[in-house]
């Protein structure tokens, strides 16, 4: 769904605020969600701030007509109680799973007051298909040219798979951390990347407990570097020469979410 594309750590002067595009190295290993043309990203109220992105969990069924994925969601119950787990250690892996990008980049996760007004909404499908997925939503307003606001995202688990906490070798069932921070991963602006060794890489294994370098660089890219990420070696970028792909009319081609193929789902709305 993306062309690869990574930036200077180097100018966090524009990368950080405004995500300065630009071509990204395979040895990089990530890739910045991109839809109609558009790079995605949540937005700082003062633009020297740190990037606050609110969440809470579905407490009742909910539904986007418009979503290309979760478009029915309901509370996380279901998907927890056959798998027994409950929903504090639920809250406590999501928790775990936001602390890892907060350390990755300059972002953080507060708990909404109300599902209704949450930036990130979380639940169960009503409908279980795949593992899981993640729908996001990009508002009109541009924070630059060639990237829009994230206006919402919605992440939403198959409530007829098994979960669990930890690894233990078992691939029928994935570990809810890992799961969580993968679609937090698409919620806040990256896609799939081409290659293993990353958890953003579509496909779920057991070999990766954290964030990846590549993992990082990408939310460090968007959003600045976090505490973890700070100490890794800056990259040196190339500029691209456009934005988006065009078809022969100058128009802009459509961009095909990559997980229609993977473990993992992404869709948006543009």
């Amino acid at each position: 769904m993306i062309r690869g594309i990574y930036c200077a750590l180097a100018s966090f002067i524009a990368a950080h605020i405004f995500l300065a595009p630009a071509v990204l190295a395979e040895e990089d290993n990530y890739k910045l969600l991109k839809l109609q043309g558009h790079f995605a990203r949540w937005s700082p109220i003062q633009s020297s701030e740190t990037t606050v992105v609110t969440y809470a969990f579905a407490n009742k069924i909910v539904h986007s007509k418009d979503a290309r994925n979760c478009g029915a969601m309901q509370p996380m119950g279901k998907a927890l109680d056959h798998s027994r787990i409950s929903m504090r250690q639920f809250r406590e892996e999501f928790t775990k799973a936001t602390r890892m990008w907060e350390e990755a980049a300059n972002i953080r996760f507060v708990e909404a007051a109300t599902p209704q007004v949450a930036n990130i909404l979380i639940g169960a499908q009503v409908r279980g298909i795949g593992r899981a997925f993640t729908n996001v939503e990009l508002a009109a307003d541009r924070v630059s040219p060639g990237t829009r606001q994230i206006k919402r995202s919605l992440i939403c688990l198959n409530p007829d798979m098994p979960w669990k906490v930890g690894f233990d070798g078992d691939l029928a069932a994935y570990d809810l951390r890992y799961t969580l921070a993968h679609e937090l991963g698409h919620a806040i602006g990256l896609d799939h990347p081409s290659e293993r060794g990353s958890l953003m890489f579509y496909k779920y294994d057991e070999t990766q407990h954290d964030l990846a370098v590549g993992d990082m660089a990408g939310a460090a890219l968007i959003y600045g570097a976090g505490p973890k990420f700070a100490k890794a070696k800056a990259k040196t970028l190339t500029p691209p020469t456009e934005l988006a792909d065009t078809n022969s009319d100058g128009t802009e081609k459509a961009d095909e979410p990559s997980s229609r193929r993977s473990s993992f789902g992404l869709g948006g709305k543009p």
